[in-house]
């Protein structure tokens, strides 16, 4: 498969990321555009399914939902490293810097995580953008997107995780969603009424896990992944479903009872083991500002080409 190429929407440059989300390179640049309306991926999408970034990016500017799309890290990691609130507030500035420049009024935000950190970004400083910070889900339920039954079982097929009998799904909504649940209530929206089960029907969330494994504490963290399995096995549930790309392989590495699901893998018909994709991220692009010190690590998104010759 050839490298997927997008032209991102707030910096303009042409990013070239290789298939399986391992490798990347700037190979040209360009004046940036006006763009409105803007698809933001995210970190874990960009990295676990690459693919999916390019389908959905087109399938977005072809419905005249997204005018762009931009690979940017949100800047939420850096508030786990050193000096990490000076660093989050000067790639916050330099974020809505960028998002002025562009035009921008409408995010759309693949991750949950994105979206939160995105809103806090654009919410502070004098002056500061207005722009709506729509999610993915909510976004693809109002363009009258649906997911096929046939699709479900065909997926849950692919996983070796063929339901006996009738297919229940159960809903787990991530953390960040907490404030409105437009992504838990989105993807609820988009999937089939038939399989939803009653009980799981309002969003309601409980963390996959994630959040004590940040913290160095991984056997909690596969006990909280595990709990979630057993809720939704104690209520006749098939499989997990989840809208967040990191909430997709804490689960799957928690508990084997149930497969996972990223609900687009329904909409785009695309199988993924969340086991395998479990690993460290290799590609998150941070637009800092201009006084950073050079990094050459792969991380400042502006430096990527200069540290590493061209290539991540």
């Amino acid at each position: 498969m050839d490298e997927i190429r997008i032209t991102d929407a707030l910096t303009g440059a042409v990013i070239a990321v290789a298939p399986d989300g391992n490798t990347a390179r700037v190979s040209e640049g360009e004046d940036r555009h006006l763009s409105p309306s803007v698809f933001f991926p995210g970190c874990s999408l960009l990295n676990y399914a690459p693919a999916l970034v390019s389908v959905l990016a087109d399938f977005l500017a072809q419905a005249g939902v997204a005018d762009g799309t931009s690979l940017l890290c949100c800047g939420k990691i850096l508030d786990f490293e050193e000096d990490g609130a000076v660093r989050r507030a000067a790639a916050d500035e330099a974020l809505r810097t960028a998002v002025a420049a562009a035009g921008v009024e409408r995010i759309v935000a693949a991750c949950p995580n994105c979206a939160a950190a995105l809103k806090r970004a654009l919410s502070g400083g004098e002056g500061a953008p207005a722009v709506e910070v729509a999610p993915l889900p909510r976004v693809l339920a109002e363009m009258g997107c649906r997911i096929d039954e046939d699709v479900v079982a065909r997926v849950l097929e692919a996983k070796r995780r063929a339901a006996d009998g009738e297919m229940r799904l159960w809903v787990h909504d991530s953390c960040p969603d907490r404030d409105g649940y437009g992504f838990g209530r989105g993807v609820r929206a988009l999937l089939p009424d038939s399989l939803l089960i009653e009980e799981n029907l309002m969003p309601s969330s409980r963390c996959c896990g994630s959040a004590a494994r940040a913290a160095g504490r991984f056997e909690a963290a596969l006990a909280q992944g595990a709990r979630r399995g057993d809720e939704a096995a104690s209520h006749g549930a098939s499989a997990l479903v989840t809208a967040c790309m990191s909430c997709a392989p804490s689960l799957a590495l928690a508990q084997e009872a149930l497969p996972v699901v990223h609900y687009l893998e329904f909409i785009c018909d695309y199988p993924m083991d969340w086991r395998a994709s479990a690993r460290p991220m290799a590609l998150r692009f941070l637009l800092e500002d201009e006084g950073e010190r050079a990094r050459c690590d792969g991380r400042a998104f502006m430096s990527l080409s200069p540290c590493a010759g061209g290539a991540l």
